[in-house]
């Protein structure tokens, strides 16, 4: 501790060395104390300094969650009991209305924080998770995701596949009250008049005309249809088109091409290929004004891609997806081969159970502003609307708590495999720092985000599938203090977690750490220690630490506070276990059962959240655009 004791305080630092055979005495109880007192603000008790067993460690308050915080150190060296001796220390600063959002990938917290015990009795804690779906309230609505969210979940390739995902998205966010019959309908004309036009300039084909005799028959009897089955449904908007639509073309009779001669006996004539040519194009342009008035045609524009507005997955790829490479293909007819395997990880997608928990979330009123009272613990259920209710409802009712509000939310993640955890943790970062921008004045409404194994949102080197949380949380690290939201990490490899992170981590409570690596990196990520005190990081006993950086006066080494509740990552008495193997038989089969039975359960709970998508095998088509591939195997 190398500093100077002024009237205000404790400072770090000397600014006159003392003199030569200047006395040198012990510290005072009551200096000590002043050395340890935080200079300002709240403080709170992470526990007591093993050089002094009678003082507190006090931490400021304000200044670790302003700054970020990081929790290093081995397995079974007491991170998480830290975080919950940290959340205790914060709860004891009479803070009935914050907001702790605890991100549990192994599941552990839910014990410590459970409603008997006096920790959830005070932060009235609510567990999210871990089975996905309405009896555990794990879900994660797909059109909460922005334009690089969709991109990075399907794998879209920049080339075409993206912009045509884009679009589409766009178009299905737009279009909620779309007639979808209409827009298929109009889709299929599109694609009759483009093999009319191909068939009317063909060389290839030594007589078209029968060919284009059967064409313009069936595309008059379907014009036709599709007219009488408007008037029919009485929708007035498809039966006024396919009226107009027969105005503009000519009348149904136009499409029998009579020139005054026998029909068809001799090849196109210029007449001929003239009135086909106005036909089409009438019917082209009748198609795309009708598209405009519905929002999806070139002259519409969305005003933001990325607004977290409703639309239906199943919409995306039954009917806005295909009908937008319907109209791209009619420029570049490649476009098909290009976005077929696009589509064929969409329609898996949506065919897979275990995703219903992303890909059919229905809509519910207030659909955002109900999430975030969900992830943040703010009246829950005070704007719940009978018969629209969110899907979340039966169990946050089952759960009974104390009061619709809760101070800590635990989003237990331990059942979602780690290829689809980092969707869903990029989207739920990227919607509470966006949600923390817009909020004015900033900063009112201030969030903790703790992440636990936090070098699986975050790692050292990006794969593909970490590429988006690395993103979203690596910017909350850098930006989030001004607008309120604030990180805290935990993670036993210091090493594999990013270094962007980590750097902007103003307090470090560092565990006992073995690994050569995450010693040398924890050497360096704070300028607040010397290297005899970090030297002791290998052989730290349990619950113990040493805790430097700027929310703590001096560095110091540390014997944190008891807790009770632990979390369920405490070690397992093993011998007690092995020695009591009578209900053994009946755990096995009673977890297996559940495991494999869940997909067949009713309702829309749905078991372990895998991958989202599978990686290309050699029987499927490549991804990129050079890609070519036989219009017989387009799934559309």
């Amino acid at each position: 501790m190398v500093g100077r004791l002024e009237p205000t305080g404790f400072v770090r630092g000397i600014a006159t060395y003392p003199s030569l055979f200047a006395p040198v005495s012990s510290a005072t109880p009551s200096e000590i104390a002043r050395i340890f007192a935080p200079a300002g603000g709240p403080a709170l008790v992470l526990g007591e300094a093993v050089v002094a067993p009678d003082q507190d460690v006090l931490v400021d308050a304000n200044v670790l969650l302003a700054r970020h915080s990081a929790v290093l150190g081995s397995t079974g060296a007491g991170k998480t009991c830290s975080v919950v001796a940290i959340i205790d220390g914060l709860m004891e600063l009479n803070v009935p209305n914050s907001n702790i959002i605890i991100f549990d990938a192994n599941g552990e917290y839910g014990a410590a924080f459970a409603p008997d015990t006096a920790r959830g009795t005070v932060s009235r804690a609510f567990v999210i998770g871990p089975e996905p779906g309405s009896q555990d309230g794990l879900f994660l609505p797909h059109w909460f995701m922005d334009t690089e969210d969709h991109l990075a979940w399907l794998r879209a390739s920049e080339g075409a596949q993206a912009p045509l995902l884009q679009r589409a998205v766009a178009d299905a966010r737009l279009a909620g009250g779309v007639d979808r019959d209409l827009l298929t309908q109009l889709r299929l004309v599109t694609r009759t008049i483009n093999d009319v036009r191909e068939l009317s300039i063909s060389t290839a084909a030594r007589k078209p005309q029968e060919a284009l005799r059967a064409l313009l028959a069936s595309l008059a009897s379907g014009l036709k249809a599709y007219r009488e089955q408007a008037d029919a449904a009485g929708s007035p908007t498809a039966s006024a088109f396919w009226n107009g639509l027969a105005t503009t073309a000519g009348g149904w009779t136009g499409l029998s091409l009579k020139t005054g001669q026998e029909a068809w006996d001799q090849p196109l004539q210029l007449e001929q290929r003239d009135k086909l040519e106005t036909l089409v194009a009438s019917i082209e342009a009748a198609i795309r004004s009708e598209l405009d008035r519905m929002g999806l045609g070139s002259a519409s524009a969305a005003a933001d891609f990325d607004a977290p507005r409703y639309y239906s997955l199943e919409a995306l790829n039954d009917t806005f997806l295909p009908a937008r490479i319907e109209r791209e293909a009619a420029t570049e007819p490649r476009i098909k081969s290009y976005a077929a395997t696009l589509l064929m990880r969409l329609s898996r997608l949506l065919a897979d159970s275990r995703y219903d928990f992303l890909t059919r979330v229905g809509n519910f009123d207030d659909a955002l502003a109900q999430y975030l009272r969900y992830l943040m613990g703010r009246n829950v259920d005070s704007n719940w609307t009978a018969g629209r209710e969110p899907p979340w409802a039966v169990a946050y009712r089952a759960a009974n708590p104390q009061s619709s509000n809760h101070s800590v939310t635990i989003i237990d993640l331990s059942l979602i495999a780690s290829d689809v955890l980092e969707t869903a943790t990029a989207m739920l970062a990227r919607l509470l720092l966006s949600f923390a921008q817009r909020v004015s004045p900033r900063g009112e409404f201030p969030m903790l985000l703790v992440l636990e194994e936090a070098h699986r949102y975050v790692p050292a080197v990006r794969t593909e599938e970490a590429s988006r949380s690395s993103i979203a949380f690596e910017r909350i690290a850098k930006e989030g203090r001004k607008f309120g939201v604030s990180l805290m990490v935990s993670s036993q490899r210091p090493s594999e977690l990013s270094r962007t992170v980590l750097a902007q981590c103003g307090t470090l409570i560092a565990h006992r750490v073995v690994n050569p690596d995450d010693q040398d990196l924890i050497r360096h990520a704070t300028p607040f220690a010397s290297r005899d005190l970090l030297n002791q990081l290998p052989g730290l006993a349990t619950q113990h630490a040493i805790v430097l950086g700027e929310a703590i006066q001096v560095p110091a080494y540390v014997r944190v506070r008891e807790i009770i509740d632990v979390p369920r990552g405490m070690d397992p008495d093993f011998i007690a276990k092995w020695r009591l193997s009578s209900q053994d038989d009946e755990i096995l089969d009673r977890t297996a059962r559940a495991w494999e039975g869940a997909r067949d359960q009713a309702g829309p709970t749905v078991d372990i959240a895998a991958a989202a998508l599978d990686k290309p095998t050699t029987d499927e088509p490549p991804v990129d655009d050079e890609a070519t591939i036989d219009e017989d195997d387009i799934p559309f």
